[in-house]
């Protein structure tokens, strides 16, 4: 059974095989929230952009878990590393030598039994003058576990996300708009679709895009919001 946690717009903390994965602890999230659901075997980052990673709580974070494995983007991974900037700033953390990963699109990097793929390669584009980034999707899995992917920052048909098991998606966003969104889901057609990346939006707002969603999402897919409170859903295994 697959625990993912909702902490707010992107971030979701995955528990699988016994181990437990922080997704994308950007500016966003609760970050009270987010020591609470720790500690974490690893940390997994699609992109830098800050509503994706905050320098300062992954920081906090890491003093949290010191032995977890950040899984990174390569350009977030140079960043974290000093060697450009990052849009949420400096970080300022503490990294051992093999402790950052950088994960391109197509790399494989095991967390004990869980395996974190990264897919896809780029940002979605926000405006042709605004240079493009890089975003590694994730398909994670374990061995009798569902597979859950995360879009991150782009709505590309990649193969790995078809007919997966679960699948958090950006269901708002600056960069898309919703035929965008739903053509995203039809083409996929994941068996569960849970919507993140909903802070940027009032809640009021927010509503219009998960009816949408729904309403007009494949046969065959189930587009669930997270449950009031405490916001967590458990999946078993197909089959």
């Amino acid at each position: 059974m697959m625990k993912i946690r909702h902490l707010g717009h992107s971030c979701l903390a995955v528990e699988a095989a016994g181990l437990r994965l922080l997704v994308d602890p950007g500016s966003f999230s609760d970050p009270d929230a987010v020591l609470a659901a720790g500690p974490y075997d690893a940390v997994a980052i699609t992109h830098q952009h800050a509503d994706h990673v905050a320098p300062a709580l992954l920081a906090r974070v890491l003093e949290a878990s010191p032995e977890a494995r950040v899984l990174a983007e390569p350009q977030t991974a140079a960043g974290l590393r000093g060697e450009r900037e990052l849009p949420g700033g400096a970080f300022e953390g503490e990294l051992g030598a093999d402790q950052l990963v950088e994960l391109p699109a197509g790399a494989v990097e095991r967390i004990g039994e869980i395996e974190v793929g990264a897919v896809g390669g780029e940002h979605a584009i926000i405006h042709p003058d605004i240079p493009r980034v890089g975003n590694s999707g994730l398909v994670i899995s374990a061995p009798g576990e569902p597979r859950l992917g995360v879009t991150g920052d782009s709505l590309e048909v990649v193969p790995e996300f078809a007919g997966i098991d679960v699948l958090a998606f950006a269901v708002v966003a600056p960069w898309s708009k919703m035929q965008e969104t739903i053509d995203f889901l039809r083409a996929v057609r994941p068996v569960l679709a849970l919507p993140v990346h909903d802070n940027v939006v009032s809640p009021q707002g927010r509503t219009i895009f998960i009816a949408q969603s729904t309403n007009l999402a494949p046969e065959g897919t189930e587009v669930r919001d997270w449950p009031e409170g405490e916001r967590v859903v458990e999946v078993a295994a197909a089959g």
